[in-house]
């Protein structure tokens, strides 16, 4: 939905430095001479709806906010430019604007961008770009393995649940969407070997009515428990006014819903952002830079439990798959894997590889719906 340009000055930081030459290759180096400390680096941000949605650009938002604190970057050295529509006129017309202000970097804050940016990145050769997603030409990329987390949220919500089938009320089929699906049924796969999950589509990123509708659907087939992929409270709201329990998503959405949502998944970009900031300001920047990191980083973590709904008990078996995560002795997308038409993804004894765990063209077998 496209929505009105708007934009916020606030924190980051990125210090001046240009990529070597006049058009910057796919692997080019920042040129050392031109960097100032890492405090005066000024830092430009786009995102699709507003800093303050509870989800997704809250998220990234947060990330900047405390990468900057962590390296004393001043709060006014942020431009956070919010309702920025995945088009070229909005895009450009936001890098514009912030390199008329002077940045240093600009970090793309919704995968939509990625085209966009990939083709606008040479024609600014003093700004470092910097975008969420799979690895793309003329940009520095990250994302995180959320699927680690998710797969402790499928854990969680299967031991809550008081019957087989739990829910799962997605927003788009995008491929992080799929891998939040996927991860949360074979979390939930792994600790009660008959569980499934069913799923129900948004179709939408933020849409309250289609999200409550969604949940409702969903705890009309029986559901206790599901899992979600939203930014708005509507979700945890109506399991509450059910009495059935949720997992939230983006953020801790324990205080939209007290007395439903068991554990949250919370993006922490701050640790990437961090070293994209420090690769900046000392020159080592570069467009072959590709961060993927997980709970071993603390990057995909999980809140707390609310202990009004997770037993101690199943506190410390959650936590103690979260450790065999991060030591590889669980890998999520291992072998034996199959679809949900039968079709074998992953031979006994592999692992998916990165590509096909990002793209995620499927749904797990224990998870019942289309993508």
């Amino acid at each position: 939905m496209k929505r009105a340009f708007g934009v916020i000055l606030m924190t980051l930081m990125l210090g001046s430095m240009a990529f070597a030459g006049g058009q910057q290759d796919s692997g080019a180096a920042a040129d050392k001479s031109a960097v100032k400390s890492v405090s005066d680096l000024k830092i430009g941000a786009i995102t699709t709806f507003v800093k303050e949605d509870g989800g997704w650009c809250q998220g990234q938002y947060k990330g900047i906010v405390n990468a900057m604190a962590a390296l004393n970057i001043p709060a006014e050295n942020l431009i956070f430019v919010e309702n920025t529509a995945e088009e070229v006129t909005a895009v450009t017309a936001a890098i514009d604007a912030l390199a008329d202000e002077g940045v240093n970097v600009i970090f793309g804050a919704s995968t939509g961008y990625a085209p966009i940016l990939s083709e606008l990145s040479p024609n600014y050769p003093d700004i470092v770009f910097a975008q969420v997603g799979d690895k793309v030409d003329n940009l520095i990329s990250f994302q995180i393995r959320d699927y680690q987390a998710m797969f402790l949220l499928g854990a969680t919500a299967a031991m809550v649940s008081d019957n087989s089938l739990l829910g799962y009320s997605a927003g788009m089929s995008e491929a992080s969407v799929r891998r939040g699906i996927n991860s949360f049924a074979l979390g939930a796969k792994y600790v009660e070997s008959d569980s499934k999950v069913q799923v129900v589509w948004a179709d939408s990123w933020y849409d309250v009515d289609k999200e409550t509708q969604c949940a409702k659907s969903l705890i009309n087939m029986g559901i206790t428990a599901m899992g979600i992929n939203a930014s708005s409270p509507a979700i945890p709201q109506t399991c509450q006014e059910n009495g059935v329990f949720c997992t939230g998503y983006h953020t801790d959405m324990y205080d939209y819903a007290p007395k439903a949502v068991m554990v949250s998944f919370v993006w922490n970009w701050a640790p990437i952002f961090e070293t994209v900031l420090s690769s900046v300001a000392d020159g080592t920047a570069s467009y072959d830079d590709y961060y993927f990191w997980g709970a071993e980083k603390d990057c995909a973590q999980i809140s707390d439990f609310n202990s009004a709904i997770v037993s101690d008990d199943i506190k410390a078996k959650v936590l103690a798959l979260r450790d065999k995560v991060i030591s590889g002795e669980i890998e999520v997308f291992g072998g034996e894997l199959k679809d949900n038409k039968g079709t074998l993804l992953v031979k006994a004894g592999e692992v998916m590889g990165d590509k096909e765990i990002s793209a995620q063209k499927f749904l797990v077998s224990n998870v019942i719906g289309e993508w």
